[in-house]
C-alpha cells in the first residue's frame, strides 16, 4: 500500500480529503504507516487467489457495509479482481462515483500462458465481468496502449471514459541516481521469478557472458511464490550455487543495488501495466533492456534509454548485454537521457493531478 500508494494517499491528504485506505491483509505495520500519512486504514475481506462466485459476493456485501458505514462517496480501486467487486459494491452502497485503474492483465491474459480449457472459461468469465463492472465506473485509467484498446473495447459506447496516464507516479526524489562510477557492471533482474517474466531467458544470457566478462555481476532481485508459473526455490538456488547468478531474494528497498554502472533486464513476456522496476530503474539513471511486451517496449527509446529485444530470445537478450558489458561509457550515457526521461513522465504529483483532475467534487456535478 504506501510503497505504490503512499504518494497518492499524501496528495489527496493535502488537498484536504478524507482518505480511507481498504485492503484485505493489513499488518500492524502496514496500518500505522497508512496513519502516519493521514489515511485511515480499512480491512475488508477479499480472496484474491479464490474462483469462487460465494467468495466474490461475500466480498461485494462486506465491502458494500463499509462503504455505507464510512459515508464514502468516490472510490478509486485497481487491479482485476478488486475492480469488479468494488464497482459492486458501489452501486449497491450508492457511490455515485467509481475510478477504476487497470494495472496489466496478469497471466490469464497472456499469449504465453497453456491455452488449457479451465483458463480459457477464466478469461472468458473475467471479460465478461469487466465488461460489465467497468461500464459503472466514471473513469476508467490505463498505463499502456494495449490495455488502453482492451478497456475500450469493454466499454464499446462509453469509450471516451478511459484515460491514459503514464504509471501511477513515482517520487523520482526518493529514486536519484547514486554517485557511483567505479563499481563493476551490474545487469540486475527485478520482479516476480515467474517464467513470464523471462528470468531463464536472463540467466540463460548471464551464462553465456559469465566466461568472458567474468567481472560483471548478474544479480537477481524477487523471490519465489505460489503462482504456477514461479520457478521453485531450489532452481534459483541451484543457478546461485552453480555461480551463474547472485539471488539476493526479495528486497524492500532495491536502490543500493542500482549504482550508476548498473543495467536493467526485464525480457518479460507477461501482460504488464508499466512495470515499477522500469520506472525505478530510468529514474535511477540506469538503462533498461526489455521486450515490447505492454507497458514496456513503449517506455524505453531504443539505443538512447535502452533496448527492446523480441521475447523469449535468450540470443538477441544476450547481445544487448554484451553490448553494455564491452562499452560500459554507453551505460552512463544512457543512463543520464534514461533519467531526464523519467523525471518528465513519470513525477508522483503530474500524475496524481492528472488522475484527481479527473476525480475534482466539480467535475462529478
Amino acid at each position: 500500500m504506501i510503497k505504490f500508494r503512499g504518494e497518492m494517499i499524501s496528495f489527496l491528504v493535502g488537498k484536504g480529503d478524507q482518505v480511507f485506505c481498504f485492503a484485505p491483509d493489513y499488518d500492524d505495520e502496514a496500518r500505522g504507516a497508512v496513519q502516519l500519512l493521514g489515511g485511515t486504514p480499512v480491512d475488508f475481506t477479499l480472496n484474491r487467489s479464490t474462483l469462487s462466485v460465494f467468495d466474490a459476493m461475500a466480498s461485494v456485501q462486506h465491502l458494500r457495509r463499509k462503504l455505507r458505514q464510512y459515508g464514502v462517496d468516490l472510490v478509486f480501486c485497481y487491479f482485476l479482481k478488486p475492480i469488479i467487486v468494488a464497482n459492486l459494491a458501489a452501486r449497491l452502497a450508492g457511490v455515485k462515483s467509481v475510478f477504476s485503474m487497470i494495472e496489466g492483465r496478469g497471466i490469464i491474459f497472456s499469449d504465453a500462458a497453456r491455452p488449457t480449457l479451465k483458463l480459457r472459461l477464466l478469461k472468458l468469465v473475467m471479460t465478461m465481468m469487466l465488461g460489465f463492472t467497468l461500464r459503472m465506473s466514471q473513469r476508467v485509467f490505463v498505463l499502456n496502449r494495449e490495455d488502453l484498446h482492451f478497456a475500450r473495447r469493454l466499454l464499446g459506447g462509453k469509450a471516451d471514459h478511459t484515460v491514459h496516464v503514464n504509471g501511477i507516479g513515482l517520487d523520482t526524489d526518493y529514486y536519484a541516481p547514486l554517485d557511483d562510477h567505479r563499481r563493476a557492471i551490474r545487469f540486475i533482474f527485478c520482479g516476480r521469478l515467474l517464467r513470464s517474466k523471462g528470468i531463464v531467458e536472463f540467466v540463460e544470457a548471464a551464462r553465456a557472458l559469465k566466461p568472458v566478462h567474468t567481472e560483471v555481476e548478474f544479480t537477481v532481485i524477487g523471490d519465489v511464490d505460489e503462482n504456477a508459473d514461479s520457478l521453485s526455490r531450489e532452481q534459483m538456488l541451484d543457478w546461485s550455487r552453480q555461480g551463474h547468478i547472485d539471488w539476493v531474494g526479495f528486497q524492500a528497498d532495491t536502490r543500493p543495488f542500482f549504482h550508476r554502472r548498473t543495467v536493467l533486464v526485464l525480457p518479460t513476456y507477461y501482460p504488464e501495466g508499466l512495470p515499477r522496476s522500469i520506472q525505478e530503474a530510468l529514474s535511477m539513471a540506469c538503462p533498461v533492456i526489455t521486450t515490447s511486451a505492454p507497458g514496456c517496449g513503449e517506455q524505453i527509446e531504443e539505443g538512447v534509454t535502452g533496448f527492446v529485444v523480441e521475447s523469449r530470445k535468450a540470443r538477441a537478450l544476450t547481445e544487448k548485454m554484451r553490448h553494455f558489458a564491452e562499452n560500459p561509457h554507453a551505460i552512463i550515457t544512457m543512463g543520464d537521457a534514461a533519467r531526464r526521461y523519467a523525471v518528465t513522465h513519470f513525477r508522483s504529483e503530474m500524475i496524481n493531478q492528472t488522475i484527481f483532475a479527473e476525480t475534482d467534487p466539480a467535475e462529478r456535478g
